[in-house]
Order: C-alpha cells, then sequence, then structure tokens
C-alpha cells in the first residue's frame, strides 16, 4: 500500500498476531503493557456499562454527533440491497437474500487522540444493517469515545487497541469472543494485523495513511484550496496531499501558503484531461474538483473514494452522512468505501421443479463429462 510501511510491520504484527492467538488475555495484555504503557488496573480489559454510561461529552459535542448518526443513518438506509428472485432457467428458481453478519469488531483509532466519528460511521451502518453483536475496540479509550459508544447503544467495547486487538477479535481469547468481520481504520500495525487475519476473518479494506488530490483551475480560491490540502495532511507525516492546478498563478499562491509541510506538494498540468487521467492513475481517498464547471468532469472520474464537488472533504468526514471509512493506497482503483452492504451477506436460495431438474440434466450432464467429474453427472442422472 502506497506510504504505509507495511512491509516494515509487518513481522512484528505476525508475532503479536500469533502470540495472542495461542495465548490469548495473557498475550493481549502484555503486548498492551509493552507498546502501549502500564494497564490501568482500575479500568477492566471490557468497559463496564456504569463507566459508558457515567462519561459525560460537551452539549455541543453531543449535538454535532446526534447530527451524524442521525445522516450516517439515513445514508446507510438508502443503501440496503433490493433481494432478488429469478427463474433463468425454466424450472429453475434462484433466489438471492441479503442477511446481515451475526457479530462485527469496530476497531476506533485512540490512544494519542479521539476519533468518535470513526465510530458513528462504523457502528451506525452496521446497527442499520441488523448486526446482532457489535464489539468495540480502541486503546485507551476517551471519555468522549465512550460517550459516543453509550449514546448508540453499544455495550461491548474493550480498551486494548493496535494488532493485538485485531487478533483478539480475529481467534477470540478469554476475555473478548471472536468475530465475523472486522472494520475501521487504524494505523501501519492495526492494518498489518488485518491483513494477516484476513483468511479467518472478512475484513473492509486495508486502510492506509490519508490521501487527497485537488484538481483546481482559476475560479478556485487558494486559501480553500490549501486549506482543504492541509486538512488532510493534518493526519499525520505519511499521509499525502496533493494539487493538480490548472493555473500558474494559483500554484504560486498555494504553495506559498503551505510552505513547510513536506506532505503535500503540487503539479502543474497542461489541461483538465491530465489532470483527471493522473488523478485515476493514483485513485484518491478523496478527490475534490474545484473548477468552473465541475460536474461534467464527476462523470469522468473512475477511481476515488470519494468524490467532492467544489466541496471541502472535511464535509463528508463530519457532516454529510457519506463514510469516511475510504479505500487508500490506490485501492480504489477495485474498492469503494464502508457501506450498508459491508455488513450484509448474500446467501442464495435454489429450487427445481421435476421439469426444472430435467433440464438441469441437459445442461450439466456434458459439462461433467467433459470436466471428468461422473459423480457430478450421477448426481443428476442417477441411473
Amino acid at each position: 500500500m502506497r506510504g504505509a510501511g507495511l512491509e516494515e510491520v509487518l513481522p512484528r504484527a505476525a508475532e503479536i498476531v500469533a502470540d495472542v492467538r495461542d495465548r490469548g488475555d495473557a498475550a493481549l495484555l502484555d503486548w498492551t503493557e509493552r507498546l502501549d504503557g502500564p494497564f490501568d488496573d482500575a479500568r477492566p480489559l471490557r468497559v463496564s456499562g456504569g463507566t459508558l454510561a457515567a462519561a459525560t461529552i460537551e452539549d455541543d459535542v453531543l449535538d454535532s454527533v446526534r447530527s451524524l448518526v442521525a445522516a450516517v443513518r439515513e445514508v446507510a438506509l438508502s443503501q440496503r440491497p433490493a433481494n432478488t428472485l429469478v427463474e433463468a432457467v425454466p424450472g429453475i428458481v434462484t433466489e438471492r437474500r441479503w442477511l446481515p453478519l451475526a457479530s462485527v469488531g469496530v476497531y476506533v483509532p485512540g490512544g494519542r487522540a479521539a476519533y468518535p466519528s470513526s465510530l458513528v460511521m462504523t457502528a451506525v451502518p452496521a446497527q442499520v444493517a441488523g448486526v446482532e453483536r457489535i464489539a468495540v475496540v480502541t486503546p485507551r479509550p476517551a471519555e468522549v469515545t465512550l460517550a459516543v459508544a453509550h449514546e448508540l447503544g453499544i455495550d461491548e467495547l474493550y480498551a486494548v487497541g493496535g494488532a493485538q486487538a485485531v487478533a483478539a477479535l480475529a481467534y477470540g481469547t478469554e476475555t473478548i469472543a471472536p468475530v465475523d468481520k472486522i472494520v475501521g481504520p487504524g494505523n501501519r500495525y492495526v492494518t498489518a494485523a488485518k491483513l494477516l487475519v484476513s483468511s479467518r476473518v472478512a475484513i473492509d479494506l486495508p486502510a492506509g495513511p490519508s490521501e487527497v488530490v485537488v484538481i483546481a483551475d482559476g475560479s478556485a480560491s487558494a486559501g480553500q484550496c490549501a486549506a482543504d490540502l492541509l486538512a488532510q495532511a493534518e493526519h499525520g507525516p505519511d499521509s499525502e496531499a496533493i494539487l493538480l492546478s490548472l493555473e500558474p498563478a494559483l500554484s504560486e499562491a498555494v504553495r506559498t501558503i503551505v510552505s513547510g509541510y513536506d506532505n503535500v506538494s503540487i503539479e502543474d498540468m497542461a489541461s483538465v484531461d491530465e489532470a483527471l487521467a493522473r488523478s485515476d492513475e493514483y485513485a484518491p481517498e478523496h478527490l475534490e474538483l474545484w473548477l468552473a464547471d465541475s460536474e461534467p468532469l464527476v462523470e469522468r472520474v473512475r477511481n476515488a473514494g470519494t468524490v467532492f464537488v467544489r466541496t471541502s472533504a472535511v464535509v463528508g468526514d463530519y457532516a454529510s452522512g457519506a463514510t469516511h471509512v475510504l479505500p487508500t493506497g490506490g485501492l480504489a482503483r477495485g474498492a469503494g468505501g464502508l457501506g450498508l452492504e459491508s455488513f450484509l451477506k448474500p446467501v442464495q436460495i435454489v429450487r427445481a421443479s421435476a421439469g426444472g431438474l430435467e433440464r438441469a440434466g441437459e445442461i450439466a450432464l456434458p459439462l461433467a463429462r467433459i470436466e471428468g467429474l461422473p459423480l457430478h453427472a450421477a448426481a443428476l442422472d442417477p441411473r
């Protein structure tokens, strides 16, 4: 993954994952103390319901959280896929039903900073989908994260993070039962651990450092472009923010504002076509279009997690209800962001009448013969 440095951390992540798989809670606590400092004995591994209920949050933050929850829920409700029923072959009916996952593990980054919005972005679609069990893991959970979990009605939250938390969700420990899928962003150790356990448990996507590409022409505000570049660069030194400028004067103005930020770059483009080709090749997590006429370009974008039309990506982070758990590192070429379908799974059902079985034999027997599977043929022609 671009900029994620996974190859550097995979060996240690593999060591952690294997240890938690083999020793359970003991390894979970050992690695937590080794990497995050002494574990708070006053707060058990699983945060109690009383602690969640007692967590406080400022009124304005609570109002914002409730607004975001409502928006995310409305967007998720609009995404439910339809069940299908089709008789593609006479007498053979194929049905496809979307069912909620039974359990999901949600990783919420924590420790040095609190990201309650990430909890909302992951847990609310899971609730809308009908997931019965949502287990949240987060290192050294902040008061606001606990309060938001309580606001959402989540009562299973563990004060642990890192690769060890991912391993616990995948394999289970004495305290944490395993889940069917792990979702949520994290650092490169979390990403590496998710990849390592993905043969045992489903994962959403191996999200890496934040990214934004801004395509802008002379109609754009240099201050706005710079602010949006710096907003994504703020996530850390491994985040990438790129301006694809169609106006030299804009390039110079933005370059002056962002001077000193090594993870912000500016590229001069000769045309919209060149800028779009560059962006599609890069396949950014966030793509912002600040052009005099941006709408026609939207139809031509193929590779991006979310496209923002003359709007800051921060609107997607906090206000629109659109997910901010998005593909990074070029994965937008083949994947999209977290959605309601991430918490559902399709189950196929096939029914065949006597006539349908006869037709199935006509189709299947030659294929079974050519593939050298006589017992497949016998299953449809017991003679």
